[in-house]
């Protein structure tokens, strides 16, 4: 059996990860409030730059 070798991790990686996880829950709630089923065009343009963004990193 191998032993997993442990990493220490870096307070800014951890920094990262929760304001990317922030950055998404937001973005998620944006899309997810229509109004009378239809997607507004902010929060469709917030979610493009987001996934862009996301793609690319």
């Amino acid at each position: 059996m191998t032993l997993i070798k442990h990493k220490k991790v870096e307070l800014t990686e951890l920094f990262y990860d929760l304001v990317f996880v922030y950055a998404i829950s937001q973005i998620t709630t944006l899309i997810h409030h229509v109004h009378h089923g239809i997607v507004i065009p902010y929060a469709f343009f917030t979610f493009v730059i987001a996934l862009i963004i996301f793609v690319n990193s």
